[in-house]
């Protein structure tokens, strides 16, 4: 597996790839519950590493294809040294399934960060907290991660991969002190372009395996901000992603 997982490191893919958002989406949110995500000002593009690999559709070769819940058009950021991340699992057979993160160094190539997490897909959304036996996140560094999906274990030619960039900034000193409740923080840290601080914040307050309705207002504005930087032919792509929130909502 580690072979193929390098094959894909080596092969940059077009940064406008499928966007980890969901297009089209029109939802009732009460003000209390909305998470406005505001880009950084600076934005960084992605590297060409970021988007995704693989068969289309899951495993079973139908629908939604395996998703990070991230940005694409530019590097997402986070204030936390252990963020969470998020991806979305279309097939409900349970696969063998593993996590790999990566450091950029000073030259832009890639290195492994400790060795692959392994365990079993799951339906719907998934989440994974950078885990406390796992060396902390560097504020200034970026770094990709990675979710493979072993639909056969024989052929690494049906695996599923997705990649996306993530950053670590400083916590705007704005922000402290400010949080009421874990709907408030999720607002906070989406108008401070703090993406995954922000998703994970309204994962928190969802279902188990599901978006709810702060993490689905999420995915529609990194949907409307993405959906700028397609090409005609990928629109239809995004189009399908829109099921990701109206199903899991």
């Amino acid at each position: 597996m580690k072979t193929k997982t390098l094959e894909f490191l080596s092969n940059p893919i077009n940064t406008r790839l499928v966007t980890s958002c969901v297009l089209g989406l029109s939802l009732v949110i009460t003000p209390a519950a909305l998470a406005n995500y505001v880009p950084p000002a600076d934005q960084e593009p992605p590297s060409d590493y970021t988007g995704q690999a693989g068969p289309r559709g899951g495993c079973e070769g139908k629908g939604i294809p395996l998703t990070a819940l991230a940005p694409q058009s530019h590097v997402g950021q986070t204030a936390s040294t252990r963020p969470t991340f998020a991806w979305f699992v279309p097939d409900s057979t349970t696969k063998p399934m593993e996590f790999r993160l990566f450091e950029y160094d000073s030259n832009g190539n890639l290195q492994l960060i400790g060795e692959p997490i392994l365990w079993e897909s799951s339906p719907g959304i998934m989440t994974l907290p950078l885990p406390e036996d796992r060396p902390k996140l560097k504020v200034g560094h970026t770094y990709l991660w990675q979710v493979t999906i072993l639909c056969d274990p024989d052929n690494a030619s049906s695996d599923l991969i997705a990649t996306a960039d993530i950053k670590v900034v400083e916590m705007p000193s704005a922000l402290e002190g400010m949080f009421v409740d874990s709907s408030n923080k999720s607002d906070f840290y989406a108008k401070a372009s703090l993406w995954y601080d922000a998703l994970g914040e309204a994962l928190k307050l969802a279902d188990k395996s599901r978006l709810g309705k702060v993490g689905s207002t999420l995915l529609e504005d990194l949907a409307e901000l993405e959906a700028a930087e397609l090409i005609d032919e990928e629109y239809e792509r995004i189009e399908n992603l829109s099921q990701i929130a109206s199903n899991l909502w």
